[in-house]
């Protein structure tokens, strides 16, 4: 049964049955929309049923997580937007997968250099790159915020944490603008399409991150949908209406949900050809 709905969603997931030819040349058509945010929904909808996986990407051969730095049959839910991202901002494969890497990683692609915690490493860097911006306070100029407190002699002692124990991961206080779960629903209409939004969580004593999951609001025909890589039953790439997506954040009582951070995807051409520049060197 696992093996016949795995096939399954395999084979529903346009980007899977195609070849790098093909791929490459999505991604150049997709360039040449005009809007960014329709970049962002036309690609991201072509990962539509790909399974959910456990760390499927790593940092190549003799890293502690050796798997594939580029892959589009397994995504989970930051690699997914990772990978959209990145091929949103590409014109070809090639420079997808080197897009790929700068958003991933502070520096050149290694386990010690990738932007692991999302709060303290991946929004701070890629909001540095050009690749998102905070759209928090744009809606609510007065949307509280949740800090992250990272200690590496006390974080790095949680049993689900020790892998990033000899990672680069700073130390220090660090603080996400979010909006609360009843303003979320009263500013939905406040939300630009292709957001990326995510989930935060309340602090917990044995628990570290506030970011624990994250996806694309896109506007869809019959309204808006969060498109995200869920763990859920379908363990694949959907689209959920955007009501059922936030109430469903409402059963987590063990570690409650504050509400939901925001950050805008942006065309970072001005980092893409800087990018291009260093490869040709």
């Amino acid at each position: 049964m696992t093996v016949v709905l795995f096939a399954a969603l395999v084979s529903a997931a346009p980007v899977t049955s195609m070849s790098d030819q093909q791929l490459d040349a999505k991604i150049a058509e997709a360039h040449r929309l005009p809007a960014f945010p329709d970049r962002v929904d036309t690609l991201s909808r072509m990962f539509l049923g790909v399974p959910y996986g456990e760390l499927p990407l790593g940092d190549g051969p003799g890293s502690p997580e050796p798997g594939p730095r580029w892959r589009v049959d397994s995504v989970d839910c930051q690699t997914y937007v990772e990978t959209v991202l990145a091929m949103a901002n590409a014109r070809s494969l090639d420079e997808a997968k080197n897009i790929l890497d700068d958003i991933r990683y502070k520096g050149p692609p290694a386990f010690m250099n990738r932007n692991h915690f999302t709060e303290a490493q991946w929004i701070p860097s890629n909001t540095e790159k050009g690749y998102i911006t905070d759209e928090v306070p744009a809606i609510d100029g007065r949307a509280p915020t949740e800090t992250l407190v990272l200690n590496h002699a006390q974080w790095s002692k949680i049993p689900g944490l020790q892998r990033l124990a000899d990672a680069g991961v700073p130390d220090g206080k660090f603080m996400v603008r979010y909006l609360p779960m009843d303003e979320l629903r009263k500013r939905v209409r406040s939300i630009q399409p292709g957001t990326v939004i995510m989930v935060v969580r309340e602090a917990a004593p044995d628990k570290v991150v506030r970011i624990s999951h994250m996806g694309f609001v896109i506007k869809g025909p019959d309204g808006w949908v969060v498109r995200h890589a869920t763990t859920g039953k379908q363990h694949a790439v959907i689209d959920e209406p955007f009501g059922e997506f936030v109430n469903k954040q409402t059963e987590y009582r063990k570690w409650p949900v504050a509400g939901f951070a925001l950050v805008l995807p942006v065309d970072a051409s001005l980092r893409v050809s800087q990018i291009a520049k260093a490869a040709s060197n």
